[in-house]
């Protein structure tokens, strides 16, 4: 009858009006606004190449690895990614390549992936060409310094030569690993010429959470990595 008519198409009315606003809000979010998911590679050891292989064909896009045999196989990640990238008919610029460079103290003492006799800007550059090396590629996209040096000097010398690498074209950003206390962060941003966009630290109730770290971080446009 009329009356059910009429209910019926207000109903259908309201449905639209609420899909139209739910689509509207959807809208609103874009990717960028929401928090990137990185795959990690650390202890894989072996397995790196298929687990990084088979989290790209899942849909990660984003790797995070280290030059660092210790912990990490950076070349697996390069077999993994290169081998998911040609079979999905990715090209180099749709994968998103973080690594690092890591001090003498991290590596085991047998097996350092550069001369540890060398100057240390030397050192951060054979790590570079390591790295660029494994992981199959003529840049990266994000290099971080995976801890802090002995002293402040060693820290600039290691964050200067990272700076020429951005200046060479070798790697598009680099960023800071390790690094929990609030006023070691605010003095490195400070002072660096080309400013951290990464801070990447484990996310620990003994650390109080990061809580200034990540405000600091939020409020200079870098991005909080755990």
């Amino acid at each position: 009858n009329s009356k059910e008519a009429t209910m019926m198409a207000q109903l259908t009315l309201l449905l639209l009006v609420l899909f139209q606003s739910c689509c509207c809000f959807v809208g609103a979010f874009e990717l960028s606004d929401r928090p990137k998911l990185t795959y990690g590679t650390a202890w894989k050891k072996d397995a790196t190449a298929d687990l990084v292989y088979k989290a790209i064909q899942t849909g990660f896009r984003h790797i995070d690895t280290a030059c660092q045999p210790r912990h990490y196989h950076e070349a697996g990640v390069g077999d993994g990614w290169t081998r998911a990238a040609r079979e999905l008919n990715l090209k180099r610029e749709d994968i998103w390549i973080q690594t690092k460079f890591s001090g003498v103290g991290a590596h085991d003492p047998n097996n350092i992936p550069y001369d540890v006799t060398a100057p240390l800007e030397d050192r951060v550059r054979q790590s570079l060409e390591k790295s660029m090396a494994n992981l199959q590629t003529d840049y990266i996209d994000s290099w971080v310094m995976h801890g802090p040096e002995d002293s402040w000097d060693d820290h600039w010398k290691v964050w200067r030569t990272m700076e020429s690498a951005v200046d060479e074209g070798r790697v598009r950003q680099l960023g800071m690993s390790n690094f929990y206390r609030l006023e070691d962060i605010q003095w490195a941003y400070e002072q660096s010429r080309i400013k951290p966009k990464v801070v990447q630290n484990r996310f620990y109730a003994d650390e109080g959470h990061d809580v200034g770290i990540r405000a600091f971080c939020k409020e200079h446009d870098i991005e909080y990595q755990s």
